[in-house]
């Protein structure tokens, strides 16, 4: 088999090292692309900065429950001495809480564990309980420098951020131990697109059903008494639209009107059609996507999945 010089563009046997002709190193070339496969791979070792902050998020709110009952009774008399109490309590249980999981075998907090990222140390061995403590102290100097600490990470070859330099600690992505399907998985702008476009035509929907409503009434000529129930008539079929129109379309033909236009669909990751109760979780769990800037993910990771999608376990692909 031949192949071409990239130098003087000639066709010469494979086995060659350097071109007969023009004395071209294939060395060179066969270093380059090793270095591209090199780094490749070193982007998908490390966890990115957004999966970093939504995985962080997440442990916030984790955190803000576990302390919720301390928040309601102290917060019966807001003072800044309790304010200051609440802070340090806080932030005391947020360094037990990652500390503690980031030495077990998850190695990571929940939210790391959602996002299939973990803890290590500069070997990519497990961190010991104490460099665990030192880690999360260390993290008070990514607030500390206004947020910048933590933003390097997104400019780091390593992700790190300041915490991670100080403790000499790195947060990777888990390693997969089999080969996973390649999808065609849908980019982000056209799910926000479709989104848009779905938001339309439940507003359309509404619209018209509130005037059909109306002159339904109107032609009923119902006793004066009874018009009154018009408006709790009209309210309670606009909320059944706006709760189910997505579960209903995504489970029954795997697509809302947004999608149909942009021709995506929503499946499970067989690429099979998903079922109403994952439908119905993956709506109710668009809140938990806009808190925890989990709709951001589909920007790191090949399967283009929001946090919903991680945690149903769906996708959105292209037909």
């Amino acid at each position: 088999m031949n192949k071409g010089c990239p130098k003087c563009g000639r066709m010469i046997d494979q086995t060659y090292k350097n071109c007969p002709y023009c004395n071209y190193d294939f060395g060179d070339i066969d270093n380059f692309f090793k270095n591209i496969e090199n780094e490749k791979r070193q982007e998908e070792k490390y966890a990115g900065f957004i999966k970093r902050l939504v995985a962080g998020l997440i442990d916030i709110y984790i955190i803000l429950l576990l302390t919720l009952p301390l928040f309601i009774n102290i917060n019966k008399e807001i003072t800044k001495e309790n304010t200051l109490f609440l802070i340090i309590v806080s932030y005391a249980v947020y360094i037990i809480y990652n500390s503690l999981l980031e030495r077990t075998k998850l190695r990571g907090s929940l939210g790391k564990q959602i996002l299939k990222i973990e803890v290590t140390d500069e070997y990519e061995n497990p961190v010991t309980l104490g460099k665990a403590f030192i880690r999360n102290i260390y993290k008070i100097f990514n607030l500390l420098t206004l947020g910048i600490g933590f933003i390097i990470c997104a400019a780091s070859p390593n992700k790190q951020t300041l915490g991670d330099i100080l403790a000499h600690t790195y947060v990777l992505n888990k390693i997969k131990l089999k080969e996973e399907k390649i999808v065609r998985a849908t980019p982000l702008y056209k799910r926000l697109i479709a989104f848009i476009l779905d938001i339309i035509y439940i507003t359309m929907l509404i619209i018209i059903e509130y005037y059909a409503i109306k002159y339904v009434f109107n032609l009923i000529n119902l006793p004066q008494n009874l018009t009154t129930y018009k408006e709790t008539v009209y309210k309670i079929i606009a909320i059944l639209i706006i709760i189910l129109y997505f579960p209903y379309n995504e489970s029954k033909k795997g697509k809302t009107k947004g999608k149909q236009l942009l021709k995506i669909c929503v499946t499970n990751m067989e690429e099979e059609k998903i079922s109403f109760p994952i439908a119905m979780l993956r709506y109710i769990l668009i809140t938990i996507d806009i808190i925890t800037l989990g709709f951001l993910l589909p920007l790191s990771n090949n399967k283009k999945q929001t946090l919903k999608d991680i945690i149903t376990k769906t996708i959105i692909i292209d037909e």
